[in-house]
């Protein structure tokens, strides 16, 4: 398949490519990874008039803690995040979700800003930052914004991203009190496959580090967007962890009939929604037994 001839700009920082992209048109496309964009390219999915590339802006690839948040650059690799020590320290379900985007050679130049940019509904790495209620900063020519990332998501390929803004770094509040957390992905095969449906489990206790905090619980590939499942999270929210376990099959039906999923070509509605149930469940056991054990440790 060939592509469509294009003109290629590589911008030397940030604000050069928001230059160039307010200049190129509605029709220009930012280059991360590539992995999605070159690919919808030759499929004739996605025709640019211009594509900018971000490889030359080094300081948009880093991890960085500073006043209890998490900074995340744009331009961070996955195979870099899967294995981040802050990360696998602080927020360990961001880890295990990037860990299982695609192949290792898509790892290795895929982006977390492309993966989220590309708004596939089975994107891996939305629902754990939906579950870690992140924010995103977008850069603009007049100045930043931050988003949460919530509202970040409008439909399948879509954000709330302008044609001449970028996505520029992803914000997580450090876990204040005892937390963990679990991604569990549905695929055809072992490998190289997108989401069939995945499922985000974040929970965190109080102070005392035995009751549930507060409870996350986030979906990809059974919606139009990532979604977050607010009326499962409320069954476990407040109570003793030794009591949170009676109520974990509550919880997963409730986020299966919440998550109203629709059917497509890779799974029915029906089978989407049973897969909800089983992997919430499962994600919710490991969770509460891993803030159990926390516990018992104190």
């Amino acid at each position: 398949m060939r592509i469509r001839p294009f003109d290629f700009k590589a911008a030397v920082s940030l604000q050069d490519a928001l230059i160039q992209l307010d200049q190129s048109g509605p029709d220009a496309k930012v280059l991360a990874g590539g992995t999605d964009l070159v690919l919808n390219m030759k499929k004739k999915k996605i025709l640019p008039s211009t594509v900018i590339s971000l490889h030359s802006i080094k300081n948009l690839e880093y991890v960085e803690e500073k006043n209890g948040m998490i900074h995340i650059g744009a331009m961070a690799k996955h195979a870099d995040l899967a294995i981040n020590p802050i990360l696998e320290k602080e927020v360990s379900i961001l880890c295990q979700a990037v860990g299982l985007i695609g192949s290792w050679q898509v790892r290795n130049i895929g982006t977390i800003g492309g993966n989220l940019c590309n708004a596939s509904p089975a994107a891996d790495s939305a629902p754990p930052l939906l579950a870690l209620d992140a924010s995103v900063v977008i850069a603009t020519l007049k100045g930043d914004k931050i988003i949460p990332i919530t509202s970040f998501f409008c439909g399948p390929a879509q954000t709330i991203i302008k044609s001449n803004e970028i996505l520029k770094e992803i914000l997580i509040k450090k876990p204040v009190n005892p937390s963990a957390g679990c991604y569990l992905k549905l695929r055809r095969r072992k490998a190289v496959d997108i989401s069939l449906a995945g499922v985000a489990f974040q929970a965190e206790t109080d102070p005392t580090g035995k009751r549930i905090g507060q409870v996350k619980i986030a979906l990809g590939g059974v919606a139009p967007t990532p979604i977050r499942v607010p009326d499962a999270e409320t069954c476990l929210t407040g109570l003793c962890i030794d009591d949170a376990f009676e109520k974990i099959a509550l919880c997963a039906q409730k986020a299966a009939r919440a998550s109203k999923p629709i059917d497509d070509v890779r799974a029915t509605a029906d089978y989407k929604s049973t897969i909800v149930n089983v992997f919430v469940q499962r994600c919710a056991q490991h969770v509460l037994t891993t803030l159990k054990n926390q516990r018992g440790k104190s």
